[in-house]
């Protein structure tokens, strides 16, 4: 599927952009298990397994020159930890090995991932303009953003999906795309890479409670909502504002069924 000047590399949370020959992910979230432990929830390490193995299926299917990372390689706030820094070394490598040139644009939990990323010599930086194309995580609107000459941008950090509903009120949620206009420019939104980032449910929460400050500061209800998973591959499902109505219905009608 093409929009925005790119290609969602169906079934998988990345997107091609054929003017700069690039495949861009975002939020993989590598040592998320070690996290969780450390407070008492307890989850195979089997996050960088499964993300390796889409990886490797983008690659089979679409070739590139370069990969863009759009933030959170790692999940750890502070300092990156021993099993942290392995997984993160192991997945540059492998970028170094497949791609001629491998960016990682910072995210707000790539805190000190910079000795990783000199290691493998690996371009790190804050936002990326790349003729038409501009990329920035999307936890803080960097002054550029207003300015920027690029007439399409890229952000992640929200994790955005979507909440499904059967008749019974049973409810499954898959991660989407969001793509729309903001101030006449075209912005896409990537869902996370990492399996266990479960994201925002886009289509049930108010803009106002989005993570993302630019998608707060903008009116998305007109935003096309594509959802992605490796079972039925791209799902379109129009626009956020209809969605959201829909869904709305869809949850009060559960409720009344659960009651009777």
């Amino acid at each position: 599927m093409k929009l925005n000047k790119m290609e969602i590399i169906e079934p998988y949370p990345a997107v091609y952009i054929p003017k700069i020959d690039a495949i861009v992910i975002a939020d993989l979230h590598l040592g998320y298990e070690g996290i969780a432990a450390e407070q008492g929830m307890y989850i195979p390490k089997v996050q960088f397994k499964k993300e390796l193995h889409v990886l490797k299926k983008i690659i089979e299917k679409q070739e590139a020159r370069r990969i863009i990372i759009n933030g959170d390689v790692k999940h750890e706030f502070s300092e990156t930890s021993c099993h942290e820094f392995k997984e993160v070394s192991d997945l540059l490598e492998f970028l170094k090995e497949k791609f001629e040139e491998v960016i990682l644009i910072k995210g707000n939990h790539d805190n000190f991932i910079a000795r990783v990323t000199k290691r493998f010599d690996v371009k790190l930086c804050g936002e990326l303009e790349l003729g038409d194309f501009y990329f920035f995580h999307g936890h803080k609107i960097p002054e550029k953003f207003s300015s920027m000459k690029a007439e399409h941008a890229t952000v992640a950090h929200e994790h955005p999906a979507i909440a499904l509903f059967d008749e019974i009120g049973t409810k499954e949620k898959i991660s989407c795309f969001l793509f729309g206009e903001i101030k006449g420019r075209k912005i896409t939104v990537l869902p996370a890479f990492s399996p266990l980032a479960y994201g925002s449910e886009v289509n049930l929460i108010p803009s106002s409670e989005l993570l993302s400050p630019v998608l707060r500061a903008t009116d998305i209800e007109k935003f096309r909502v594509i959802g992605i998973s490796e079972e039925t591959g791209c799902l379109d499902f129009g626009e956020l504002g209809k969605l959201r109505r829909s869904s709305n219905i869809a949850v009060l009608t559960s409720r009344i069924n659960r009651k009777n």
